[in-house]
């Protein structure tokens, strides 16, 4: 996936001109950046493993592992926005009419390096006179005359918070200019969110491992909905401490009841899956798991699948 970061961007931020205090005007590009608000993701934080002894059959292990991904990958955005937020310490340092650019100023964090930030916006036929805003927050060594994409970004609508966008950070550039920190990981992170529809929406692709979390390549996205009524949906990726691979695809209601089903790939090889589903507790109400890979079976009568799936609670449609 290429960053979408263009040339005519480039040149523009190198026109730079004049400076003042913030307008109504810098507050509209301002607008239009994400902030983690916009791109979080939110999981219940329903069960916990305490609640095994409560439970009259199980909790589901597969569901207890949604909050803690979450936050996993809520902390590479945050590595994300914590780069983007720079914009906000600093006036443009210059404008036109449907462009602002930031820098070029010294990065306090990697010494020898100098970053610069440049913001255009049009309006597309396609979206009836609304507007859209593309940047790309760019960087190079100091003394040296070409600039490297670090961010490219693109948004639609008048605030990140109303609207729907997409981001991709580089981390191999980042690291190619001595930017990166011993957690970085490599290869990109690209992120897609709408803030304009019920349910909204966000997908994560992590190229490979980083901040804990699975990295998936451009084979499967972590992926959240939240509905306005409650409920919605939440699809991710984990290791277990055997190094087996699991993709699950969840929906929950509004109490944290829910759904799943699960793709397993074992750490020795061969590929599997089973269902469940879960009270608000996270106790199992069934599961369909005829090759045992749940649980322990000897634990459980020698088997893991339990319950009848009418019992199993209704969970609001998937968007993805």
């Amino acid at each position: 996936m290429r960053s979408p970061i263009r040339p005519w961007l480039v040149a523009a931020a190198l026109a730079v001109s004049g400076c003042g205090n913030y307008s109504t005007e810098d507050l509209r590009f301002l607008a239009a950046l994400p902030q983690r608000e916009d791109l979080a993701f939110r999981v219940p934080a329903t069960g916990q493993p305490g609640a095994l002894s409560s439970c009259p059959t199980r909790t589901s292990s597969v569901w207890l592992e949604a909050k803690p991904t979450s936050d996993k990958i809520n902390a590479g955005v945050d590595f994300l926005l914590a780069l983007v937020d720079v914009v906000r310490s600093h006036e443009p340092s210059w404008r036109k009419a449907d462009e602002r650019g930031w820098g070029p100023f010294p990065s306090k964090e990697h010494p020898g390096r100098e970053v610069m930030v440049v913001m255009a916006r049009t309006y597309p036929p396609e979206l009836g006179g609304g507007a859209r805003y593309g940047y790309a927050f760019l960087a190079r060594l100091q003394g040296t005359p070409d600039w490297t994409g670090l961010i490219g970004g693109q948004f639609d609508g008048g605030s990140a918070s109303r609207g729907k966008g997409s981001v991709v950070l580089d981390f191999d550039q980042m690291i190619a200019l001595g930017m990166s920190d011993a957690g970085t990981p490599t290869g990109q992170m690209a992120i897609t969110y709408d803030r304009a529809s019920d349910p909204v929406t966000i997908e994560l692709v992590l190229a490979s491992d980083g901040f804990g979390a699975v990295g998936t390549g451009s084979t499967f996205a972590y992926r959240s909905a939240g509905y306005a009524a409650g409920g919605g949906a939440f699809d991710f990726a984990f290791r277990d401490a055997q190094g087996n691979l699991f993709y699950v695809t969840t929906g929950y209601d509004a109490a944290g009841a829910g759904r799943d089903a699960v793709v397993y790939h074992a750490a020795a090889g061969g590929t599997a899956g089973f269902r469940e589903c879960w009270g608000a507790g996270a106790c199992l109400v069934y599961v369909q798991d005829s090759l045992n890979i749940s649980c322990d079976p000897q634990a459980y009568g020698g088997a893991c699948s339990l319950g009848v799936e009418t019992d199993c609670p209704a969970v609001p449609a998937s968007p993805f």
